[in-house]
């Protein structure tokens, strides 16, 4: 699974163990580097539907923890994103984070599947951190 930063901790406390992070999942999702906000990010953005077991702009990420790498570095874990499918399967390509809890809600993460995942009637759609969200630079 690929990913792109899109935006990096621009000062010390922008994502905290209380910030409120959300994941959704798109079947098109065009890499957007320099969106600050939600909006921007999901210029030219196909969110899936609400249905079969997903909800949009709902997922939030619990268990977020933080991990100073080095001076300069930050790691964030979550806990595991899933979705189970019920009446129908999930399919997606893509995935985004973005911080809910900060104004005009910007995007930390773009997740590129590689290719469209579909999770079958009944068997979850998961998102998994095994080596934590990712590193990111304080600047």
């Amino acid at each position: 699974m690929g990913h792109t930063i899109i935006r990096r901790l621009t000062r010390s406390g922008l994502v905290t163990p209380s910030s409120t992070l959300i994941c959704n999942l798109y079947s098109v999702l065009p890499a957007n580097a320099t969106a600050t906000t939600k909006t921007a990010a999901e210029s030219g953005a196909t969110q899936i539907a609400t249905a079969n077991g997903y909800t949009q702009n709902t997922k939030t990420i619990t268990g977020l923890a933080t991990t100073t790498v080095t001076t300069n570095d930050a790691q964030f874990a979550g806990a595991q994103i899933l979705w189970t499918a019920s009446d129908g399967s999930i399919a997606a390509a893509f995935a985004m984070i973005y911080v809910d809890s900060l104004t005009d809600d910007p995007p930390l993460y773009r997740y590129d599947f590689e290719g469209t995942i579909t999770a079958p009637n009944g068997i979850p759609f998961v998102i998994d951190f095994p080596n934590g969200i990712d590193l990111l630079e304080r600047v």
